[in-house]
C-alpha cells in the first residue's frame, strides 16, 4: 500500500514538473507565410497595383486570423499595421502602405525580453 501512494506521487510530482517545463519555454510564432505576404505587399504597392495589393492584403489578414486563435499577443500588435496598410493601399497612398507593412513586420519578429531579477 506504501509503495503504491509513493508511485502515486512520484507520477504527480513528475507530471507537474513536465507542465511547469512547459509553461516556461519560449514561444516561437512562426509568422513566415504572413511576413512573405506582406513582401509580396511592398512589391504590389511599388509597382502601384491596387487590386492586387488588397487581394494579397485581405489574404494576409485572414491568415493572421487564423493564427490569433493562439492568443498570440504579436498577432494583436501587427494586424492593426496591416489593416491600415490595406486602407492605404485602397486610397491609393502607396508610400504610406509600405510604412505600416514595413511597422508590421517589424511587429512580427520575436521581442526580446529582459529580466532584471526581480529587483
Amino acid at each position: 500500500m506504501r509503495f503504491i501512494k509513493l508511485g502515486a506521487a512520484f507520477s504527480l510530482s513528475f507530471f507537474l514538473w513536465g507542465n511547469a517545463h512547459a509553461a516556461g519555454a519560449p514561444v516561437n510564432e512562426d509568422f513566415s507565410v504572413v511576413s512573405s505576404l506582406c513582401d509580396d505587399m511592398v512589391e504590389l504597392a511599388k509597382k502601384g497595383s491596387k487590386e492586387e495589393f488588397i487581394e494579397i492584403a485581405d489574404s494576409a489578414l485572414r491568415l493572421s486570423e487564423a493564427q490569433r486563435r493562439d492568443n498570440s499577443m504579436a498577432i494583436d500588435r501587427f494586424r492593426p499595421k496591416l489593416r491600415a496598410a490595406k486602407k492605404a493601399g485602397k486610397s491609393g497612398d502607396f508610400d504610406a502602405a509600405i510604412g505600416f507593412v514595413q511597422e508590421a513586420k517589424t511587429l512580427m519578429k520575436p521581442a526580446t525580453t529582459s529580466w532584471d531579477g526581480g529587483s
